[in-house]
């Protein structure tokens, strides 16, 4: 038994020597490993007692573990692993190198290293653990002969491309060869540079440059350069000068900086340089640009001409997120030609007041505001245009609006508009203009209906009434006497009554409805005669004198059906058939006689000059804004009947051989007329014809007449009597105007890729078919294309049919048909109009483009306004010629400027002609 015992305490010692001894070399390994030892990170404590007797292998069950013992955590921060720079990727190799003293580590084949907010790459990079330093670099490939994975490092949000890199991770202290760093649109090219800790950038031997090429076109050398970042972003640099093509200009800056500018902020705005015959030299666009607040800018500009006239131009731009948005323009003129005292001198002052206003969708539901305001004194657009499109315009107009709707049930609509002519100088002012409506409901529906609808319950109400003050005048006699006495007001009321509607015969649908109509009026007229001149003598009332009403009440049927026709071809011929609509529909509307006192008729009876009497009907509302009732009775027929044509044609796209396509023939043909059966003459209206259609979807066409089926007589009056009793059968409708127009857009779809507009420009594979190369497109011609002359060693043109271009044709013709009556003779005219217009664009290469604009006036046999522009990006430049060769805006400009627009007001050259100078 003692034996026994003996063999298993030698077994159980053996047992945990060997556990201590495998815990003892875990232990070395991890210390070797992290390189930290437990005392290291823990501070001694004299209190506790260190156990080397291994075979103390229990602890005693009565210990417990001092409290006051814990280990320091910012020690152990300090120490940890985690802060150190971490290593990652090294597709290649890793080599460690601990030898002779040296603790470094190579890492070969992308490689990326993460430290703090630090990220470096790059394609080898060698890492110095004992003075923390990593070296980076790319490497050569030998058989692309080019550099691959050179460092790249990104800080925070900034981003660093380099040729070589040292960072010592401790200091955060670099030096860097050959990087090129962001400025705003420029880039900051160093040679030798440091970066420090506080991340500002010391630089010797730098470029500054817009141009994005590795090898700039122009730059400006900078002897030594410090990009600061705190406070704020800057560049400041010692002496500098400017390089263009590798070719240093004999101009020196002793000094300069480059601020980090802000998306917004009050500043100076560079004017324009130029030259007009008519205006003298000239500088414009001078002035400031202010910021206020985070929701409104302004900017106040001037312009100057040696000959006296100038201009001040106000635009402010306003936006509230989720809100609304708009701009205001203020421009005021002395516009002056020639000199004073001479024959041409001529001068004129000008205004414009433009506003647009935008409410976004969201904001206050059920209301909205919208302003779009374009009012100007007439010849504005013609001193201050900026654009021959801008001068060319003599229409323009303004509308401001305020609508409210109530859960689209009712609807009120508050509106100022205006409409301007340049060519007369006439101006027409709506101020306001109110209109409130009712939708259309039906009080007799049933909320819980069952069973079928009945009649009864689609009888249909709507009401809308609108209030006007309206005003229309020349620019001369603005506010001048009896200006106000202009003004034109009324209100209209429309009472609109639906009638259940019904089919008849199954396919005629058949819409009676009723109509009711009241206009109140607050200004009326007399008539009186005046005996000393021997005339009628309109006497107007004053504003707001009276107030009148006039009603006016309708009813009418219409009736309409489709009309459906089929030719069939057969299924194995191309046309396989043509489909023929017919939608003919008429309308019988009535009216009683109107023509009362109570809508305010009047007769007047006197006895003329001549000792004759006369009586004269009139009403005293005329020359209103709102019209008031005919006399006389009304029954009349309106017929419309609408034509559409389609085809179905086998499509040969179709592999199948069953594939078929429908083909338009004509989109719509239109024919209208009308017949009042109560009307003492002319019962007939005239008749419309109107087409449109477009053939094989490129060419749009458009034409319409209108014929007249009474004819005139010797004065050129249109009298009680058809045109073929008179003219005979062969002219049964007279032709008084009609018109035509055609348009055909032509445009092809380009692959751009080289500079030339080649597919493909290197090597020769793929040259087949469509992809070919840029020589592919040059040819060489040794005779004359005119005289057939041999041309030794020939000429060579470029084409290329993969550029994109757009080219459109249109063509109008108008004519109307007028009588004058002259020394008791009557005189025809038959006036034509015909014009023809070609404008497009045209890409000859990625970096050229080119549009233009030409009209042709047929009649007269010449041209009329083109313009043609080019427009060729050089890369760091662009250039932008205009010319319009000929007419009334003949001009041309030239103009060469720097891409960045942080340069373009330095670097910009502009020549050009006013089209002002032919006046």
């Amino acid at each position: 038994m003692t034996g026994r015992y003996i063999l298993a305490g030698v077994v159980a010692l053996l047992m945990v020597s060997i556990s201590l001894t495998g815990e003892a070399q875990d232990r070395n390994r991890r210390n070797r490993r992290h390189r930290t030892t437990f005392s290291q990170a823990v501070e001694y404590h004299p209190d506790s007692v260190v156990i080397s007797d291994s075979l103390r292998a229990v602890r005693d069950s009565i210990h417990k573990a001092d409290s006051l013992f814990k280990i320091d955590s910012t020690a152990l921060q300090k120490q940890s692993s985690l802060n150190a720079p971490a290593f990652t990727g090294a597709k290649d190799s890793i080599i460690e190198v601990f030898s002779d003293g040296q603790r470094k580590v190579y890492y070969y084949g992308e490689v990326n290293v993460k430290y703090d907010n630090m990220e470096l790459s790059a394609d080898f990079m060698e890492y110095d653990m004992k003075t923390g330093t990593v070296y980076a670099r790319g490497t050569y490939d030998s058989v692309a002969q080019e550099w691959k994975g050179l460092p790249e490092m990104k800080q925070g949000k900034d981003t660093y491309k380099m040729e070589e890199l040292r960072y010592n991770f401790s200091t955060r202290k670099a030096r860097i060869t050959n990087m090129i760093t962001q400025q705003e649109e420029g880039l900051l090219h160093g040679k030798q540079i440091k970066m420090m800790p506080d991340k500002s950038i010391n630089i010797t031997s730098g470029q500054y440059t817009v141009c994005d090429l590795d090898e700039p076109h122009y730059y400006l050398h900078l002897y030594a350069a410090k990009v600061i970042t705190k406070p704020s972003q800057k560049t400041v640099f010692g002496p500098a000068w400017p390089v263009i093509e590798d070719v240093p200009f004999p101009v020196v800056l002793p000094f300069g900086f480059i601020p980090k500018r802000p998306n917004r902020a009050t500043g100076l705005l560079m004017p324009t340089f130029g030259e007009e015959t008519s205006r003298g030299f000239y500088l414009r666009d001078l002035g400031m640009y202010f910021v206020f607040g985070d929701y409104i800018d302004m900017s106040v500009t001037g312009d100057y001409y040696t000959l006296g006239s100038w201009a001040i131009d106000v635009n402010s731009r306003y936006k509230v997120n989720y809100k609304y948005s708009g701009n205001f323009s203020l421009t005021r003129s002395v516009d002056q030609t020639g000199e004073k005292g001479s024959n041409d001198f001529f001068q004129t002052k000008n205004f414009s007041v433009r506003w647009s206003h935008q409410q976004d969708s969201k904001f206050m539901p059920g209301t909205t505001f919208s302003a779009s305001v374009n009012f100007s004194s007439p010849s504005n657009n013609r001193y201050n245009s900026r654009s021959i499109g801008e001068a060319l315009q003599t229409q323009a107009g303004s509308s401001i609006s305020l609508t409210k709707n109530w859960n689209g049930k009712f609807n009120l609509s508050i509106n100022a508009m205006h409409q301007q002519n340049s060519v007369d100088s006439s101006y027409s002012f709506t101020l306001p203009n109110l209109t409130f409506t009712v939708s259309k409901f039906y009080p007799f529906k049933r909320k819980n209906r069952v069973g079928k609808e009945q009649f009864y319950e689609r009888f249909s109400f709507g009401y809308t009434t609108t209030l006007q003050n309206k005003v229309q005048f020349k620019s001369s006699e603005f506010m001048k006497d009896g200006f106000l006495d202009k003004f034109k007001n009324g209100m209209h009321h429309d009472f609109n009554i639906g009638l259940p509607d019904f089919s008849l015969a199954k396919y005629i649908k058949v819409t009676p409805s009723v109509r009711y109509d009241m206009n109140w009026f607050f200004r009326d007229c007399e008539f009186v005669y005046d005996e000393e001149k021997g005339e009628r003598v309109r006497v107007e009332g004053k504003q707001f004198d009276t107030f009148g009403i006039t009603q006016s009440y309708s009813g009418s049927v219409t009736a309409s059906t489709n009309i459906y026709g089929m030719f069939n071809f057969g299924k194995m011929h191309k046309l396989q058939a043509i489909r023929h609509v017919i939608k003919p529909n008429i309308s019988l509307s009535l009216s009683p006689e109107l023509g009362t006192r109570a809508n305010g008729w009047r007769t007047l009876e006197y006895i003329d000059k001549n000792g004759k009497p006369v009586t004269y009907d009139y009403n005293i509302y005329d020359g209103q804004l709102n019209s008031a009732p005919r006399k006389g009775r009304s029954a009349t027929m309106s017929l419309s009947i609408n034509n559409n044509l389609e085809a179905k044609v086998r499509d040969l796209r179709d592999t199948t051989g069953k594939g078929t396509k429908k083909v338009k023939l004509i989109d719509q043909l239109s024919i209208r007329t009308g017949y009042n059966f109560l009307a003492d003459s002319l019962k007939l209206n005239t008749i419309t014809v109107d087409l449109s259609t477009s053939i094989f979807e490129k060419v749009g066409i458009s034409m319409g007449a209108n014929l007249d089926p009474y004819a005139v007589d010797y004065r050129g009056r249109r009298y009680d009597r058809f045109n073929f009793l008179k003219e005979g059968l062969g002219k049964a409708l007279r032709l008084t105007n009609a018109h035509a127009s055609l348009s055909y857009t032509l445009s092809g779809k380009g692959a751009i890729n080289g500079n030339d507009g080649s597919k493909s420009s290197s090597g020769d594979e793929g040259r087949s078919g469509g992809d070919r190369s840029a020589a592919d497109y040059y040819r060489r011609v040794y005779y004359h294309p005119m005289t057939g002359e041999y041309i030794p060693g020939g000429w060579v043109y470029y084409t290329n049919p993969n550029v994109p271009w757009s080219v459109n044709l249109n063509y109008s013709f108008t004519y109307s048909k007028s009588y004058q009556y002259t020394n008791k003779e009557l005189i025809e005219k038959n006036n034509f109009t015909q014009t023809l217009g070609v404008n497009g664009n045209i890409k000859l290469s990625p970096k050229m483009a080119m549009n233009f604009m030409t009209n042709f006036d047929i009649m007269a046999m010449k041209m009329t306004t083109s313009q043609y522009s080019f427009t060729y990006d050089l890369h760091c430049f662009n250039i932008a010629v205009s010319w319009v060769p000929s007419g009334k805006f003949q001009s041309w400009s030239f103009r060469i400027a720097a891409n960045a627009s942080a340069l373009a007001d330095l670097l910009r050259f502009k020549k050009s002609t006013s089209y002002w100078d032919r006046y």
